[in-house]
């Protein structure tokens, strides 16, 4: 691929949230949902946020003149630091791959009966296989399946309101209990820190590919408006239909309630979406760990391995690792993105000098 667009970029940047956990509703609810009307105040938040630092990470790649995640995470020349910060990027961006192959393997059971194990690696050798392909591969899956998923959501947010009415929309109630999450500008300021922690390592090998500056403001800025698109959409089909919220996949038992067969349609729209992001993670991952180990460039057998660990980790279930994985990598992400907001303007400052 020789230049990106302003659409594939903007497909691509919104491929690295629309993983199982968002798509499905846990995520959105744990987050958001379960703090009330100010939940929405809180995604608003986040999507603000969310295009603020997308456009600093595809910027920040191309000022530094790197695309290696602990290069652009640590401005210093701090190898031990570096170091950590690539361990914690890619063992973050594993987990992510881990809890997409758990909602897979749990939404196929769901949905046709099949053992969540057998549904876990039939996930996983179809993820494989695209990784094998690289950026590029990575690329074209988003510009495919990114605009269904967002005309899907939405769609099935305004069946729920014509189902169930709408006057639930905003009487949310504040039923959070996570610890780990005490206020909603926590759980806002969490959630953004841990997808982005996933996101750099995913977007850092597209700086390069993005000619134009124009594009990187208008393509990140309409991924920040899609995402709030999906996100107010699965919001607003929880609160219609409460009941949801106790299942393990919400908006497949949001689809469901409407139509059985709308609940089947939803599933393959929520597998297409853990399908991109584990996508996404897995090819961050390995593009990371190739730029650090030469083993990894000559044997791409090790994509297949990487699989097989991300399925055997899947087999912990679903609800339990969204609950732990991303809020305690949420605290540990804050710290990187400051660090990279002080290495863009270490590379703003240094070429105002060099000019």
């Amino acid at each position: 691929m020789n230049e990106m667009k302003t659409l594939p970029l903007a497909f691509t940047y919104v491929g690295v949230f629309l993983g199982a956990g968002f798509v499905s509703g846990p995520e959105l609810w744990q987050f958001f949902g379960a703090f009330g009307n100010w939940g929405y105040v809180g995604f608003l938040l986040a999507a603000v946020l969310f295009t603020l630092f997308g456009i600093l990470l595809v910027r920040l790649t191309q000022v530094a003149h790197t695309d290696e995640m602990d290069r652009l995470l640590v401005p210093w020349n701090i190898p031990w630091l570096r170091a950590a910060s690539g361990i914690v990027a890619a063992a973050f961006l594993f987990g992510v791959v881990v809890i997409m192959a758990a909602g897979s393997g749990a939404l196929l059971e769901q949905m046709t009966g099949l053992p969540t194990w057998i549904g876990n690696a039939l996930f996983m050798l179809a993820v494989a296989l695209v990784a094998l392909l690289g950026v590029t591969g990575m690329v074209s899956a988003f510009s495919a399946l990114i605009p269904v998923l967002v005309l899907a959501t939405l769609a099935f947010a305004a069946a729920a309101c014509i189902k169930f009415g709408t006057g639930n929309i905003f009487r949310l109630e504040n039923v959070n209990t996570n610890p780990l999450m005490p206020t909603w500008l926590v759980a806002s300021l969490t959630f953004v820190a841990y997808n982005l922690l996933g996101g750099i390592g995913i977007m850092a090998p597209i700086g390069k590919l993005v000619k134009k500056r124009s594009a990187i403001y208008w393509g990140i800025t309409l991924a920040g408006l899609m995402l709030t698109v999906v996100a107010a959409s699965i919001l607003f089909s929880m609160a219609v239909y409460p009941a949801a919220i106790e299942a393990e996949l919400p908006m497949v038992a949001v689809a469901t309630a409407i139509s059985p067969m709308l609940g089947t349609v939803y599933g393959i729209v929520l597998l297409l979406s853990m399908f991109c992001n584990a996508l996404a993670s897995l090819v961050a991952m390995l593009t990371y760990m190739e730029q650090k180990q030469a083993v990894f460039r000559k044997h791409k057998k090790l994509t297949l391995a990487a699989a097989v660990l991300s399925w055997i980790g899947s087999l912990a279930g679903f609800g339990d690792l969204i609950s732990v994985i991303f809020p305690v990598f949420g605290y540990l992400s804050v710290v990187f993105l400051v660090c990279m907001m002080v290495h863009f303007i270490q590379c703003k400052r240094r070429e105002k000098q060099s000019a």
